[in-house]
């Protein structure tokens, strides 16, 4: 028997916090082990969760994905999976550049696509 995936979303929207657990349980590999509504409630559910990945959104009030990012990377070096809407202004144009140069795609059976790459339809 293999070990599941343990994943935390971090995410201030409600709708997300409960569909991104969703798409996620397609898999049958993968546990969503929590939520949090902002990044550092985020930062204390991996201390206490100890997640293999974080799904993390980068607009949020209190602790932005981006300072939020720089704290697991600094703390806790796990993997993260940036799931926001990207926009104009804000945290996901600062990450921008710096995401495009070392972005990396995983396949996954979860996704019905061949990459974890994809548009999501606006709600």
């Amino acid at each position: 028997m293999s070990t599941k995936l343990r994943v935390l979303v971090v995410d201030d929207s409600a709708l997300m916090r409960k569909l991104i657990p969703q798409i996620l349980a397609r898999d049958s590999e993968i546990e969503v082990v929590g939520t949090a509504m902002d990044g550092a409630f985020g930062l204390k559910k991996i201390e206490d969760l100890r997640p293999d990945v974080v799904t993390l959104d980068l607009e949020m009030p209190r602790m932005d994905g981006l300072e939020t990012l720089r704290q697991i990377t600094r703390l806790f070096r796990i993997p993260v999976i940036v799931v926001s809407a990207l926009t104009t202004e804000g945290p996901a144009q600062r990450l921008r550049p710096w995401l495009w140069e070392r972005l990396i795609l995983w396949p996954s059976r979860a996704m019905p696509l061949p990459l974890t790459w994809m548009r999501l339809p606006r709600i």
